[in-house]
């Protein structure tokens, strides 16, 4: 599923704290799930996770060329 953009929001201040990445915001507030109006996410994090995964690809893609299992 894809979130509508007009339903999402960036802002750089949540529950008294700063950041300069900020939190993306997904508002469900007219939707039909019971006790959930928003989500907020810390773009940080999402940051860290993107990090993450491609140094871990990066190292899967090392190892292939060691073991040369790529085809080229």
């Amino acid at each position: 599923m894809l979130f509508p953009k007009e339903k999402m929001q960036v802002i750089t201040s949540y529950q008294g704290k700063t950041s300069d990445k900020g939190w993306l915001v997904l508002d469900f507030s007219r939707t039909d799930i019971e006790g959930l109006s928003k989500v907020y996410i810390d773009l940080e994090e999402v940051e860290k996770l993107q990090k993450k995964q491609n140094e871990q690809a990066d190292v899967l893609k090392r190892t292939r060329d060691l073991l040369s299992l790529d085809d080229e």
